[in-house]
């Protein structure tokens, strides 16, 4: 199985067993209060009924009447800063619920705004993350450097680390911001923070939800716009040095596993192109043999004609020293052009030194043409051949 299966299998796995373990831990620690907190409230509504003497109709219409007004309790929503901060929370995937389109045509047009948003806005929170972990990194550098430490390189620890302590400082910057603004605890604050930053977005903690704050404090308005943007960025740049690694791993895989089949196919060419060279330069060497005994052949005889298919070579009549071989007579024409001799030996009868050195002068009688050789009685040479 390959390991991008056993990978993908694996995390499957993890992820539902993590679920389980989360559900068992939330049904421990809510179930309880849960049900508490459902029985005060019974109590309280069955006191407020006959304390104002008020029926079960009329009590569920007031109440869906509070909860539809919970909204408006913070002021306009829908002026130019409040319908900022919604197209901030649709394209952030934030989504806090504190308020959404009431008419169709904005609920058609919300849709088609977070198609387009959602996609743009995390490429460019990918961008910006990439942007500043590289400045960051050059500022490790740099301070390395100033320390006089030999070793300057970031490592990923570093970087890790860095955007690990980033996070909590920005938690931390955005909880006491928000804790003196909202009336919230340090704790109920850092909860907003870390839900609003992962984008989770409950809802059950809301900035600018009192006072009429989204009219009556541009400045607060403007940091809370600015810190989820600022404060996405950092997560988003810390995301890109921890999870997107942990992402890409597959298709690294996948691109590892393609580059090894190419090796393996490459190397498999090259080893039978070697096993043809080898091939042939064995056949080559095998050739040497009988190609040096052609040569002994011709330069015993250079009247012979060799013709072989294997060599495709032949030797012409040189003038000067005849033998006793016609062209009708040559050795060439007695051989079979597909078969080699391994053994032939010739024995040529000893010719006296005047006899020689006549031979060798020219004779305005003799002719010579290319591949037969013309010898006169004149010279009285006689040569006799002797095969075996």
């Amino acid at each position: 199985m390959k390991r991008q299966n056993v990978r993908t299998l694996s995390l499957i796995i993890c992820t539902f067993t993590y679920l389980l373990v989360g559900a068992a831990v939330f049904d421990a620690l809510e179930s309880e209060f849960e049900m508490r907190e459902k029985e005060q409230l019974e109590a309280e509504e069955k006191r407020l009924q006959g304390k104002y003497n008020i029926s079960e109709d009329d009590y569920r219409k007031l109440e869906s009447i509070i909860m539809e007004a919970e909204p408006h309790r913070a002021g306009v929503q829908w002026k130019f800063a409040g319908s900022f901060y919604f197209a901030i929370t649709v394209i952030t995937t934030i989504g806090y619920g504190h308020a959404a389109p009431g008419t169709d045509a904005g609920k058609a047009f919300c849709m088609f705004y977070a198609v387009l948003g959602i996609p743009l806005t995390l490429v460019m929170f990918q961008s910006l993350g990439e942007r500043m972990n590289t400045f960051v990194k050059y500022l490790l550098k740099r301070i390395k450097k100033c320390c006089g430490m030999r070793i300057t390189d970031v490592s990923m620890e570093n970087m890790v680390t860095v955007g690990f302590f980033s996070c909590i400082g920005t938690l931390c910057i955005g909880a006491a911001a928000f804790s003196h603004y909202e009336d919230w605890s340090f704790f109920q604050s850092y909860y907003y923070c870390f839900i609003t930053l992962t984008t989770i977005g409950f809802g059950d903690f809301v900035a600018l939800q009192k006072n009429r704050a989204l009219q009556k404090k541009p400045l607060y308005v403007a940091f809370s716009f600015m810190y989820i943007l600022v404060g996405l960025t950092v997560i988003g740049a810390f995301l890109n040095l921890v999870v997107l690694r942990f992402l890409t791993m597959n298709s690294e895989d996948e691109r590892r596993d393609a580059e090894e089949r190419a090796s393996l196919a490459g190397n498999r060419n090259s080893m039978i192109i070697h096993i043809q060279d080898e091939s042939l330069q064995r056949s080559r060497r095998r050739r040497e043999p009988y190609r040096t005994e052609v040569t002994d052949l011709q330069s015993v005889c250079p009247c012979m004609h060799y013709r072989s298919h294997d060599y495709g070579s032949s030797s012409g009549g040189i003038g000067g020293l005849g033998c006793a071989f016609s062209h009708q007579n040559s050795f060439s024409s007695q051989l079979n052009p597909n078969q080699y001799f391994h053994s032939v030996s010739y024995r040529i009868e000893e010719i006296s030194p005047s006899t020689l050195k006549n031979s060798l002068l020219p004779s305005p009688i003799s002719s010579v043409s290319p591949g037969l050789h013309s010898f006169t009685d004149n010279h009285q040479l006689m040569r006799r051949r002797k095969s075996i």
